[in-house]
């Protein structure tokens, strides 16, 4: 390219590109040349004068010569057109052979053109944004780090002989990574005991034939005589400050083992046992309560406290069913049994125990926002003037037909559906009749805003009562305009017909109907 002709490629695309395109004039021209110079076209071959022919002196008659003349004239065109035959057959001969080495050619050149544009290495220079350069260089420095972090996390686990970080006498063998903070990772046998006793919730390391295992908090271990490490159980108590005094006696108490439970935490399981104090004298006992543990943040799981729950268990499931609602809880407690058994303890945990703990943990909750005068049942965008409300029913909860649950009431009955005497009070009144006793759909209300506002359960199909109802119980809440509904041109005429007749459905009619479809 002439320094005259030249170009800045902001892209290495174009420039190969643009040496293609460079390439191939140069090629086709060359070919248009070679053409030139190798096309042969035959000579025009000069006529042999013909020669006269002698004439016999014969005495002949006019028409014998016009049959000679004729026989002449015919011999001179065939022999023209023998001449033009040879002349283009040789010319035809020719051009097939021009026009199959020209392809032959320029294949080869086509293919020397390719290898040209592999090997070259065009270098230009192309922006990038900070945010990419900001990738670009952090992937290369993890790519760099990456051996140094293998051979880092390789080493970490190989056994290292090392002296109490507590006492600074006795040989290690117990390595606990939450007490790094406190400098005493590596601990012996009778630091481990005297540092755990109060802390049975780190997760410890033993060294089993050089190899750091985990081990639950209810194993200890001690140095034989041979210097050889021996394990043995030992019972943990739950951490809980007891009390100084539980009598008038002054004979010293002492803290002993009582009944043993589970913790599940965000960890897992632990298998521990409660604290139990007991006076000599008196024979006065204690042991911690409900009212104690939960003090503590430890929720129990049945009265007799056989299982407890840590607060941070019911919180951090509360922000998962938030955060990922297809999670279920079986797939929840599998995670915390993973953990246990990583760390070296069992991890059974019941999930039908968990759902009901979880369940009366959330109720006590909204008891505290109740208090509070915290609501979540009505539209704050639009409240207490609201511009519409709709109505519609759902029937699609015929799998809970044959779900097998029990009987129980529900805890939160009448927060947000209706309850059902209530609901069959009013039935009977604008009816005249009877509910049946399955619960095999429910009809909700809500704000245009989609806010749920109030819902009920219907027993026998959508019938108009029910709409009746929640628009009766929205309209004493909230100055509402207009009613939404699906079938409000045949819900509106029968409303007008029953006002007429009952003096408190009347109020009713201050709204106006509207016809909508956001429910289908």
């Amino acid at each position: 390219m002439s320094e005259n002709n030249s170009r800045v490629f902001e892209d290495p695309s174009e420039v190969r590109g643009h040496m293609a395109a460079e390439i191939s004039k140069a090629l086709l021209l060359e070919a248009r040349a070679a053409m030139a110079m190798n096309s042969h076209v035959p000579k025009k071959r000069s006529r042999n004068k013909r020669k006269k022919l002698v004439a016999r002196a014969v005495v002949t008659s006019p028409k014998c010569k016009k049959r000679q003349k004729a026989k002449r004239r015919s011999l001179n065109v065939g022999a023209w057109k023998d001449a033009s035959e040879v002349r283009w057959n040789t010319v035809s001969e020719e051009v097939p052979q021009i026009e199959e080495e020209l392809p032959a050619s320029l294949e080869t050149r086509v293919q020397q053109l390719r290898d040209t544009l592999d090997s070259v290495e065009v270098n230009v220079a192309v922006e990038k944004t900070a945010w990419a350069q900001r990738q670009l260089q952090a992937d290369t420095r993890a790519k760099a780090a990456r051996p140094v972090q293998n051979d880092a996390k390789l080493s970490a686990e190989r056994d290292v002989n090392q002296k109490c970080h507590r006492c600074g006498a006795g040989e290690a063998v117990i390595r606990c990574l939450d007490c790094v903070p406190l400098d005493m990772a590596f601990l012996c046998g009778g630091c481990d005991m005297e540092a755990h006793k109060n802390n049975v919730f780190h997760d410890r390391e033993a060294l089993f034939h050089g190899y750091l295992e985990p081990i639950p908090p209810t194993k200890a271990v001690n140095m034989g005589d041979n210097g050889q490490p021996h394990f043995f159980e030992q019972v943990c108590l739950l951490p809980l400050p007891a009390p100084k005094a539980i009598c008038e006696c002054t004979h010293e108490i002492e803290v002993i083992p009582g009944k043993h439970i589970y913790v599940i935490t965000m960890n897992g399981r632990y298998d521990v046992c409660l604290p139990r104090i007991a006076c000599p004298a008196c024979l006065v006992e204690w042991t911690p309560g409900v009212k104690d543990l939960l003090k503590y943040r430890y929720w129990p799981s049945t009265t007799n406290c056989q299982t407890l729950y840590r607060f941070d268990i019911f919180e951090a499931f509360s922000h998962i069913k938030v955060s990922a609602p297809s999670m279920s809880r079986h797939a929840f407690l599998k995670l915390l049994e993973h953990r246990s058994v990583q760390a070296g303890r069992p991890g059974n945990v019941c999930a039908d125990a968990f759902q009901k703990r979880f369940f009366e943990y959330c109720f006590c909750k909204h008891t505290e926002e109740v208090m509070c005068e915290v609501n979540y049942f009505y539209c704050p965008a639009c409240h207490p003037d609201m511009l519409a409300v709709c109505c519609d029913g759902n029937r699609k909860h015929y799998r809970f037909i044959k779900s097998r649950g029990n009987e129980e009431p529900s805890l939160y009955e009448g927060l947000f559906l209706a309850k059902d005497e209530e609901v069959s009070a009013f039935l009977n009144n604008v009816r005249g009749s009877s509910m049946n006793t399955a619960n095999n759909s429910g009809t909700c209300g809500v704000s245009r805003h989609g806010i749920l506002l109030r819902g009920l359960n219907h027993y026998r199909g959508e019938v108009f009562a029910y709409p009746m109802f929640l628009q009766r119980e929205l309209s004493e809440r909230a100055n509402v305009s207009f009613f939404c509904m699906d079938v409000v041109c045949r819900y509106w005429p029968y409303l007008k017909k029953l006002t007429e007749d009952s003096s408190d459905l009347q109020p009713l009619m201050e709204m106006r109907p509207f016809l909508t479809r956001d429910f289908h």
